[in-house]
């Protein structure tokens, strides 16, 4: 037991290692050719990691390096949304407005994920303790993280109708206003360079 956890922890972070600066990379490789490939990517790597966790789960009676194999594939494809989501939520987003939306974004995914998580693993704990087995019990609580990756993949694909549209705005807002500014400034300069009555 006591390897399993080296072993795992491990492949956490060799995953993360990964599949962060791959995810940048490939964000920043693709958007030049598809707009809407940041919300495309983490949709994706999503809804390949809950079947690879899943099956990293399931194969964990039968088989030792297999499940490692497969949750370090899943780690990996889950890893590759974290830079591409700072991006979106500050590109979506006028500037004054940035650094609030990437504190709310940071607290919700805290919130939901680490904060109410282990609240969540009780509750379902705790309505399958009759009758079975340790690992039986344990099987369920798991796969509630495949059953979220999946709503969570499906919504970033949904976002793929919207983020080019929602970007657009962004990017006139703050057009029009150094339109305003840069008007605001010449006017200014104007005045100051006519002479007094």
């Amino acid at each position: 037991m006591r390897r399993v956890s080296l072993v795992f922890g491990g492949i956490t972070m060799a995953s993360g290692l990964a599949g962060v600066p791959l995810g940048a990379w490939l964000g920043a490789a693709l958007l030049k050719r598809f707009p809407r490939a940041h919300p495309f990517i983490c949709g994706a790597g999503l809804l390949v990691s809950a079947p690879a966790m899943a099956l990293g789960m399931l194969l964990t009676q039968y088989y030792f390096y297999a499940p490692f194999v497969f949750m370090f594939i899943g780690e990996v494809a889950l890893n590759l949304n974290w830079a591409i989501v700072a991006d979106m939520s500050l590109y979506i987003v006028i500037p004054p407005r940035r650094s609030t939306a990437e504190a709310f974004q940071i607290l919700i995914s805290h919130m939901l994920g680490d904060a109410g998580s282990p609240y969540l693993i009780g509750v379902i704990i705790r309505f399958r303790r009759y009758g079975v087995t340790e690992h039986e019990r344990a099987v369920p609580k798991l796969f509630v993280t495949c059953f979220v990756e999946v709503i969570g993949g499906a919504f970033f694909l949904m976002t793929t109708k919207y983020i080019v549209r929602d970007k657009q705005k962004v990017d006139r807002a703050i057009a029009e206003a150094e339109a305003h500014g840069s008007e605001a400034s010449h006017s200014q300069a104007q005045e100051e360079n006519v002479p007094g009555e």
